[in-house]
């Protein structure tokens, strides 16, 4: 199956500065560290037409999937605290970008976030502004719950999954955009196989897997 890897981040770059760092980042960055049991490495790119700071997050964890959501679903991975329907309480990570947000005057956001295990990454981009912050819990906790199906009943794992993919009508592919849609449709998985990658998209609504082009647009 044809794959389309990124080449570009998925914002403009046009009237972006790259620069060391924002107001609290520092404390905020050690928060995710001690909640996620990662080591964190943040990119600032600040646009100077809007005046707006967005962060790219990477947290590396030296464990393998499964054991996070272990940890996450006894409510001590993450700094989340969530009930059995996934629905999230105020937690440590939200109370740490709250006041990211406040040191900068609500001109921070996240606009792309990876967790990156042993055995496989999630790579979860901004759909709206906050969307990542206010859904990153639910996210991890759809991974949960799907799990089995996303490792083909457990047979073999992702080595990425990629947050959120949607229909593209236009194109008869599943693209990745920026859309008023939500995470909880379609998400894209790559898997090895071999000397190439299988690109296959899940249906988080019926629960299937299906071979599929998509591309990572700009």
């Amino acid at each position: 199956m044809p794959f389309q890897k990124k080449v570009k981040p998925n914002f403009p770059l046009d009237g972006l500065k790259a620069f060391v760092s924002a107001d609290g980042l520092d404390d905020f960055i050690k928060i995710l560290e001690k909640d996620f049991y990662a080591e964190v490495k943040v990119q600032c790119r600040y646009d100077t037409g809007k005046g707006k700071t967005d962060l790219i997050l990477d947290l590396y964890c030296n464990f393998g999937l499964t054991e996070s959501l272990h940890h996450f679903n006894k409510g001590n991975w993450g700094g989340f605290t969530c009930d059995a329907e996934g629905e999230k309480r105020i937690s440590s990570f939200d109370a740490a970008f709250q006041k990211l947000s406040k040191d900068n005057n609500n001109t921070i956001d996240i606009a792309e976030l990876s967790l990156h295990f042993r055995d496989t990454s999630i790579v979860v981009s901004r759909i709206s502004d906050y969307s990542i912050p206010e859904q990153l819990a639910a996210i991890i906790f759809k991974t949960s719950a799907h799990f089995v199906y996303l490792t083909k009943g457990l047979t073999e794992m992702p080595y990425e999954i990629f947050v959120p993919v949607f229909e593209d009508h236009t194109r008869s592919v599943l693209a990745v955009e920026k859309s008023k849609k939500g995470y909880f449709d379609y998400w894209g998985l790559y898997f090895d196989n071999d000397s190439q990658h299988d690109v296959i998209v899940y249906n988080l609504k019926t629960k299937q897997l299906c071979k599929e082009d998509f591309f990572l647009l700009d």
